[in-house]
């Protein structure tokens, strides 16, 4: 049933970015964007012991975590694949479970964490095109290489000596001792924003097709997956799962996946009627809508739901989101936490003092340290 439910979704995800082609490209190509997370779940023994808490937390304070790795479609923020694991698995590792699937002649977008030289390789076996943020560690030099303009080169990327984790030593072994990939940095001239200079790699070397402001303009784009994450963990409240057991947790964490790709799917046939992009309506408002129209689509007959469809995309199609370009947000919190402390010892253990003590479990956190 979990792989019946995975199904669905990458049939979904991926019937909605192919439904786009030819009303978005991004110079001629269609990207998808890769991005992690992580979400909780209810503090059960089953859960615990496939998703253990985070190693940091003491015992019986904290709750089961899992690490997702989502990959979606640029155009229309669809979801074409998945995958979900502990958290002490790293995000690179679950992005190579996604490899089989990604289809030949395509483009992966991501940040730093994904740009290392053995994954660039493994992608482009499977001929899929890479731009990924440089990785902090690796230094360059635009003097070295074959310059192609200011900022822009391309350069020979050598081998590492030692295989990292998560791949074996034959796969290892089996990658070439050099790779030719292009480098090209540029600079965010906006005030506010907290990177001024980037350095992207990237595996397209044609600089006519592929232009420096081009590539600049696609990593700006990138910023669209933590939009969809947001959209995922907040609208759709998949920031904490409530299923008791690991099994149920991932038909859950499938679900939701699934539910997100069809209010995609009508947005794309709003943005089809509205002549606008599917990101660029709103995702709460369409919910919403279609949350109205849900009772009248399932008693009506034929006719009659075919009106009432219509109707919904027409809707959908005129909520269309304000430009927010360089929009420079504080990262504070307005509301106000209680003033309750953090419980530091399990919750068993909480009680059975409160109890010895006769202090009311309702007011033990407000009360100083035993």
């Amino acid at each position: 049933k979990e792989k019946f439910l995975l199904r669905l979704v990458r049939l979904t995800g991926i019937n909605t970015h192919n439904k786009q082609q030819g009303s978005w490209l991004w110079c001629g190509r269609e990207p998808a964007v890769v991005d992690g997370s992580s979400f909780l779940m209810a503090d059960t023994t089953e859960n615990q012991g496939e998703y253990p808490q985070h190693k940091n937390q003491a015992k019986g304070c904290g709750f089961p975590i899992g690490r997702i790795v989502l990959l979606f479609s640029l155009a229309t923020g669809a979801v074409l694949d998945s995958a979900i694991s502990a958290f002490c698995v790293g995000e690179i590792n679950l992005f190579r479970r996604l490899y089989p699937h990604l289809k030949a002649g395509s483009v992966v977008l991501g940040d730093r964490i994904f740009g290392t030289y053995c994954d660039i390789c493994l992608l482009l076996a499977r001929g899929v095109d890479a731009v990924f943020r440089l990785h902090g560690a690796r230094k360059t030099d635009f003097r070295k290489g074959k310059c192609i303009s200011r900022w822009d080169h391309i350069i020979h990327w050598t081998k590492p000596k030692k295989c990292p984790v998560g791949l074996t030593q034959q796969q290892f072994n089996a990658l070439p001792a050099q790779l030719l990939l292009r480098e090209v940095r540029f600079q965010i001239p906006f005030k506010g924003f907290r990177t001024e200079d980037v350095t992207l790699v990237t595996t397209l070397l044609d600089a006519k097709l592929y232009s420096m402001s081009a590539l600049a303009e696609l990593y700006r784009l990138r910023w669209q997956v933590e939009l969809d994450i947001r959209i995922l963990k907040t609208t759709m409240k998949m920031e904490h799962l409530w299923s008791k057991t690991p099994e149920m947790i991932r038909k859950e964490f499938y679900i939701h996946l699934l539910a997100y790709n069809l209010i995609r799917q009508l947005q794309f046939e709003a943005g089809i009627e509205s002549e606008a992009l599917p990101i660029t309506l709103s995702f709460k408002a369409t919910v919403q809508h279609f949350s109205n129209f849900v009772v009248l689509l399932a008693h009506s007959i034929a006719q009659r739901r075919i009106h009432f469809y219509h109707q919904l995309i027409m809707l959908i199609s005129k909520e269309i989101l304000d430009v927010r370009s360089n929009r420079v947000e504080p990262r504070v919190v307005k509301r106000r936490p209680k003033s309750y402390r953090r419980m530091t010892v399990p919750r068993k253990q909480l009680k059975r003092k409160c109890k010895n003590r006769k202090i009311n479990p309702q007011t033990a956190q407000m009360t100083p340290s035993y």
